[in-house]
């Protein structure tokens, strides 16, 4: 970093460190894709399974799922200390350990051990997704925010097709090598981690939150390419600061995510939990975690073709991130969500017509529309959940309410992971009528309970459900007054108008302390 004037961190400001920031986000998120896909390849590997005795399709799916199990253990571990740490540190300590669970999954020649070394490094990878996703929403501008996350989630994408294609090109290969090298290789990404955090600035709120002011300004400073002193740099600090302080007039403790506390804190945690849910029961990891699997048991592929179409799919996956760049910013949450899940109905449905119907051609049939569930999921539920519930939830409850949302996408994503196999061998085509019935679903509740964050500062969303004539409004009047321009800008002026004011008040009680501490020195 530079001299406090004018502060840098690795020589860059503005909009290119927040691209910087977003870069160390994106290696943790490329792990977490890396991680949920090369275990994909593993179940159709020879080599692998006759280590563990050529395992059943439950025991199969439980060494899958044994991960999401440490990645859950790991966000509730967050929820419970991880406001005692900062952004950063909670980030790298959960590469560390990814790397020690890396190791263990790699060395293994017994399957309790490697049923640890998924545990351990899926506890890593929770502390990480819970983390990264506010402390990009809190360095971020609100004018870019979610494009922000939308680049980093593309990244998730590059993990699972380096994951597919190199359990597809280590296919051919004899010995364990075929198996343990994608499990060591996870260790590249943790290094990178813990190589480019420490030179990267720490949320600017977090830091305003633990009373560390000098540094929260040097941070803002850097990431809106200003000085500590510059209007705007003050303004959001100001906003900031006003937030905090009226989160601080009530009692801190970890059942405030269960608690109104004048700032709907309840209703804005279940949200995030909410979004977390249908993301994960929209089935978009059956594909990513049991691709090879899905398109060799129920299509019915060649385990060759299953792998190299499975590679495919991620590729496609990846292209198809690109269009939500563009998008989010554009169209808003709501919309996309609600696209997103109708989309996904649409070709859930098809894939249980095809399937059921059977044939060598229908089943390619159903290949295609998994292709195009794909793009519609990175469209309405990739990027847009990830940044949600770091927008909806207020900085109090950011990293509690936000390690309860991330336990929810863990608990779902086991849940998922461990039954989809299971589902395929007992009822077939069916298992996708199920996610199809979800998907639909999905469209009203977003309708109904998402209040819009796109482009708004995170500290005005506390506005939105503060009292309104007396009375705190109900969830759908929230969503209605989320759409309404009008009214956002109101909230807007709202929040500089009262930030400005306790600013000034600050100011008066800081003088009179100080003409009362130089009288008493002058009696003395």
């Amino acid at each position: 970093m530079s001299s406090t004037n004018s502060p840098t961190f690795l020589g860059l400001k503005g909009q290119n460190l927040i691209y910087a920031v977003t870069f160390a986000c994106s290696v943790g998120f490329l792990l977490f894709g890396y991680d949920l896909g090369f275990m994909g390849g593993l179940t159709t590997s020879t080599e692998f399974l006759d280590v563990f005795g050529d395992p059943r399709a439950s025991l199969l799916a439980f060494l899958v799922s044994s991960y999401e199990v440490g990645a859950l253990l790991g966000a509730l571990f967050q929820f419970i200390m991880g406001d005692r740490f900062g952004r950063k540190p909670n980030n790298m300590a959960g590469a560390v350990i990814v790397a020690i669970g890396a190791i263990l999954q790699a060395t293994t020649f017994s399957l309790p051990q490697f049923l640890i070394g998924r545990i351990v490094a899926g506890f890593g990878l929770g502390i990480m997704t819970t983390v990264i996703p506010i402390w990009l929403s809190e360095c971020s501008m609100p004018q870019s925010r979610g494009r922000m996350m939308a680049m980093q989630l593309s990244n998730l994408i590059v993990g699972l097709i380096l994951a597919n294609w190199l359990d597809y090109g280590l296919e051919s290969y004899a010995g364990s090598i075929q198996w343990r090298f994608p499990c060591a290789f996870q260790i590249v990404f943790c290094c990178i981690t813990l190589v480019i955090m420490p030179f990267l600035p720490e949320s600017p709120r977090y830091l305003c939150a633990r009373g560390d002011i000098v540094n929260a300004r040097i941070s803002l400073a850097a990431l809106r390419a200003g000085y500590p002193d510059d209007p705007a740099v003050v303004e959001e600090m100001k906003e900031i600061q006003y937030a905090i302080s009226v989160e601080a007039e009530e009692q801190g403790s970890w059942s405030d995510v269960f608690k109104d506390n004048g700032i709907s804190g309840f209703t804005r945690v279940a949200i995030g939990f909410a979004a977390n849910f249908f993301q994960q029961m929209s089935g978009c990891n059956v594909m990513s975690s049991l691709g090879p699997y899905v398109f060799e048991d129920s299509i019915g592929m060649s385990q060759h073709n299953a792998m190299l179409v499975s590679g495919g799919l991620q590729v496609w996956y990846f292209l198809s991130s690109l269009f939500p760049w563009w998008a989010i910013e554009r169209f808003g949450r709501r919309p996309l969500f609600m696209i997103g899940s109708a989309g996904m109905g649409v070709c859930m449905t098809l894939s249980a017509i095809f399937i059921a119907l059977g044939g060598q051609n229908l089943g390619y049939g159903a290949a295609v529309v998994l292709y195009l569930f794909q793009s519609f999921f990175t469209l309405g539920w990739q990027s847009n959940m990830w940044i949600y519930p770091s927008e909806i939830l207020p900085l109090k409850l950011r990293l509690r309410g936000g390690a309860l949302a991330v336990v929810s996408q863990w608990l779902f994503t086991f849940l998922v992971v461990e039954i989809t196999p299971v589902m395929i061998e007992n009822i077939g085509y069916k298992c996708y009528v199920v996610f199809a019935i979800i998907n639909f679903a999905t469209v009203p509740l977003v309708y109904f309970t998402f209040p819009e964050t796109s482009k708004m500062p995170l500290e005005a969303v506390d506005l939105f459900f503060a009292d309104r004539d007396g009375k705190r409004p109900s969830l759908w009047r929230v969503v209605q007054h989320s759409l309404d321009k009008d009214f956002v800008r109101g909230v807007e002026r709202q929040l500089q108008e009262r930030a400005a004011l306790r600013a000034e008040k600050q100011d008066e009680i800081s003088a009179s302390e100080h003409k009362s501490e130089h009288l008493e020195l002058e009696a003395a």
